[in-house]
């Protein structure tokens, strides 16, 4: 029942929780602790049993909702009655009294000590509560008592049951710490790691005069102090006016001014860093995990009174390149920045995301190995390391540029960074691998898209001929596979071959690209604005994307024409899944379901469209229909009235290109997907093998495995499954992703100077101004956008396209004019702002805004009740 700190016997959370044990540990891995002891969990137990309060709190529980706080308060103050108000059992008052007397000291602090508290998924902190300067008997059984109660508080019990913690008697309990209290001339915490900044090669300080309660409940704004974790140099320090302290006077806190000359004062001095950074060295070495610890200083001497996990630190990349033999490294969100996927992978979508890294390398004629040292993973996301590609700053600034087109903001952080680690990077040597063979896929590169340049009206012919050619052999292989080994070969083969043809796809819309770009500046130059280039990129006629999403209104309008019912056996159903069914709403990920799988999203978007009105579907219908000569010939009449024929002649050459080719640059994509889905189909393949012999429970279980691990298993991996489902879930939680990491864990989301007061101000992708009512939207599977709502979302793919067709404007976290966003937004005609951190936190559905795509601007009018 009491448990001191200095025992020497086995001890478990459950016994003592989390706080007490993390001091019992600390005691015993020779760190300065004051002294104290733990009343655990058994008194508790014990003392809601022998007053029958157990069925009591069960029933006053009962039906409450983690949402209803009003409730929940109700609720939380009759449980803590009658905790306070009933007696703790005689021969337990005498053990607690006898631990007491023999600290000796005046007083104690007394602390909730939770069996789900402080552990590394969860923060518990505050939630419970906690008593200082308990002196006395008598105190401090009503201390403990109380403690007991706020295991009930109203935000705690809703904290439970949002993250499914059973809240049972026996299952769920309390311990409480009672600790000697040093006085405390300054106080504060300690974390092992910089959780500003998520880098875990620094410690990082909060400081104040008097207790640490002043710390840590923000009634002062404490000293910080950055160090160095290996050396414990200071590397910067931030020293506050503090007004305010908590100091003992008379037995209680006293809440008082501090004396104006120590208010500018530091209340470290170089002696108390160093006993707090050989504190720190002690923490990591006994924990070897991100700690968070209090601390106080008496009279010259460091003491830790409390130790917890950090938690919310962004998970390292997995296979991190140490600092000390790889030096600095710079990891690129692949996902985030170049496709607009925030969303996590499976562990089989990492591995075919691996391969495709490899692939594209060696279709540049790079041999590395299929585990490139240059991938990472973190958090389920991909990465890649750019640190090669950005020593020399004149190469930096391009790689910059061109990630701009994607997602401006990403650009002023890579330029940022570069900046801010510019003699660390150029202090070694770039070791970029270019072979000479790369040279022969450069020149055919060229070839091809000189030959785009002098015949466009073939660059979509040849480029479908290029991935049909790949993938009629890869479907002919995939006959013969029989073994798991050789299925595995041929998804290998599969990446390989996908990755060369990608490569030479891109070639055909090279000449759009430029004429893009040479369009914009001749009717800047000449009419005032590049804006009359939009209705030339309005319904391309050889965009797969748009052909998708447009034909899905013409089968909800010729349904509705007919009179017919929506079904998914439905020839328009059946025929639209055998053109698009490869695709699904992550579709980089092989291990999600495609359309043809699960049509769920299909069917609603039709339902979507069904609901509007025939003359709007129709008018949506025709900008799909729009031809060449329509979208072409006012700008060229424009042109030649304002500079003459060869103007007008220049700017229909730009304008056929764009027509032409510019829809192709979706084309790779969609056919890479179609290789997805073969490979896809060769997982299911091993799936059901192995769910033959009983190694997994489902055939698609076989994508939360690895390629090495579903080759030859000899043993059931049901649990390796479990492992991997529930990392993926808590990866799923994690929304808004950095743009780039390091090895030391720093994560870089936003450029430190793009926020402007409100928050709102973005990046301009497609021009126009638009007043709406908001829809925030995560995941378009579960989507239903009316029509002439503002799509609000971290990002897009070509799965969210037929969305489009029914919003009225577009805001996005992460995007640029060259991200499928901001291309598919000009198409349709949609304003569109982009790079707002967490702007689907900062904006609610409901809310009524107005979007400026030309400024970038998003004006906030009116917020939406409730929520």
């Amino acid at each position: 029942m009491i448990t001191r700190f200095s025992t020497t016997a086995q001890v478990t959370l459950h016994e003592v929780g989390g706080k007490g044990m993390n001091l019992i540990q600390m005691t015993q891995g020779g760190l300065e602790v004051p002294d104290g002891f733990i009343v655990s969990t058994k008194a508790y137990d014990q003392f809601i049993a022998e007053n029958d309060l157990q069925n009591k709190i069960a029933d006053l529980l009962d039906g409450v909702s983690a949402d209803d706080m009003n409730a929940l308060e109700k609720v939380s103050a009759e449980i803590k009655q009658l905790i306070t108000q009933a007696s703790i059992p005689e021969g337990m008052r005498s053990k607690i009294v006898e631990a007491y007397n023999t600290l000796d000291v005046p007083l104690t602090a007394v602390r909730s000590s939770a069996t789900a508290e402080d552990l590394p998924e969860m923060s518990f902190a505050g939630q419970h509560n906690s008593y200082l300067n308990v002196s006395g008997e008598e105190n401090l059984l009503s201390a403990v008592q109380k403690c007991w109660a706020s295991l009930w508080n109203a935000r705690a019990v809703s904290y439970r049951m949002r993250h499914g913690v059973p809240q049972q008697f026996k299952t769920l309990s309390l311990a409480v710490v009672v600790q000697t209290m040093v006085p405390s001339d300054s106080a504060g915490v300690l974390f092992t790691v910089n959780p500003v900044n998520n880098r875990r090669d620094q410690l990082y300080i909060n400081s104040s005069w008097g207790m640490g309660e002043a710390v840590v409940s923000g009634i002062v704004t404490p000293d910080q102090f950055v160090l160095d974790k290996k050396t414990g140099e200071l590397i910067t320090s931030v020293i506050e006016k503090k007004e305010t302290q908590i100091i003992r006077s008379d037995g209680s806190n006293v809440r008082t001014a501090v004396p104006p000359e120590l208010q500018q004062k530091e209340s470290l001095n170089p002696g108390e860093l160093k006993q707090l950074f050989s504190m720190a060295q002690a923490v990591d070495t006994y924990y070897g995990e991100p700690m968070d610890t209090e601390w106080v200083i008496s009279r010259g001497k460091a003491y830790i009174v409390q130790a917890r996990p950090v938690t919310g630190l962004h998970p390292m990349p997995v296979k991190n390149d140490d600092i000390e033999k790889h030096g600095l490294r710079l990891y690129f969100s692949f996902t985030r920045v170049l496709q607009g996927i925030s969303e996590p992978f499976t562990p089989m979508g990492l591995e075919i995301q691996r391969l495709e890294m490899w692939g594209a390398l060696k279709a540049l004629s790079i041999n590395v190995e299929k585990r490139p040292r240059g991938f990472k993973t973190a958090a389920g996301r991909v990465y890649w390391d750019f640190t090669e590609l950005i020593r020399k700053p004149k190469r930096a600034g391009k790689v910059a540029e061109t990630i701009s087109n994607k997602d401006p903001v990403a650009g002023k952080v890579l330029m940022e960074f570069v900046d801010r680690n510019k003699n660390e990077l150029i202090s070694k040597k770039s070791k970029l691998p270019m072979p000479p063979k790369t040279l022969l896929t450069a020149g055919r590169f060229a070839v091809r898209a000189a030959g785009a340049f002098i015949q466009p009206q073939y660059a979509e012919r040849r480029s479908i001929s290029l991935a049909e050619k790949h993938l009629k052999t890869m479907n002919r292989k995939a006959r013969k596979r029989e073994t798991a080994a050789e299925k595995i070969e041929l998804i290998e083969e599969i990446m390989e071959s996908a990755m060369k043809v990608i490569i030479h796809q891109c070639a055909y819309f090279i000449p759009a690209f430029k004429a893009d770009e040479r369009g914009r500046k001749r009717l800047k130059k000449w009419l005032g604005s590049e804006d009359y280039l939009a209705p030339v990129i309005q319904g391309l006629p050889n965009s797969p994307t748009s052909a998708m999403g447009f034909r899905l209104m013409e089968i909800a309008y010729e349904l509705k024409q007919n009179g017919e019912h929506l079904s998914k056996t439905h020839p328009f159903v059946i025929q639209f899944l055998e053109s698009y069914g490869h695709r699904s709403n992550m579709e980089l990920d092989v291990g999600h379901p495609n359309w043809k799988e699960k049509p769920d999203y299909i069917m609603n978007l039709i339902e979507t469209y069904m609901e509007m009105e025939e003359g709007s579907l129709a008018t949506k219908m025709s900008r799909h229909h729009n031809t060449t000569d329509e979208a072409v010939s006012p700008i060229v009449r424009k042109v030649k009235e304002k500079k003459g024929k060869r103007a007008a002649k220049h700017i229909k050459k730009d304008c056929r290109y764009l027509r032409q080719t510019l829809g192709l640059r979706e084309r790779p994509k969609f056919d890479l997907i179609r290789s997805f889905a073969l490979i896809r189909q060769v997982l299911q393949e091993i799936g059901e093998e192995l769910v033959d012999r009983k190694l997994i429970q489902e055939v698609n279980d076989v994508f939360y495995l690895e390629l090495s691990e579903v080759q030859e298993p000899s043993a059931p991996l049901h649990e390796l499954i479990e492992e991997r489902k529930k990392a993926f879930y808590e990866q799923k939680k994690i929304k808004t992703v950095p743009r780039f990491m390091t090895n030391t864990g720093e994560c870089l989301y936003e450029s430190a100077y793009s926020s402007s007061e409100d928050g709102l101000h973005g990046v301009p992708v497609s021009s126009g101004e638009y007043t709406g009512t908001v829809r925030v939207i995560h995941d378009p599977a579960e989507a239903k956008l009316k029509e002439g709502e503002i799509l609000v979302t971290h990002s897009t793919d070509p799965s969210w396209t037929p969305l489009f067709l029914t919003a009225g404007a577009l805001i996005m976290e992460t995007g640029g004019t060259g991200s499928h966003g901001g291309i598919v937004a000009r198409e349709y005609g949609l304003p569109a702002v982009s790079g707002i951190e967490r702007v689907s936190e900062k904006l609610k559905t409901g809310d009524k805004v107005m979007i400026n795509g030309s400024s970038g601007k998003v004006l906030l009018l009116e917020e939406t009740e409730g929520e």
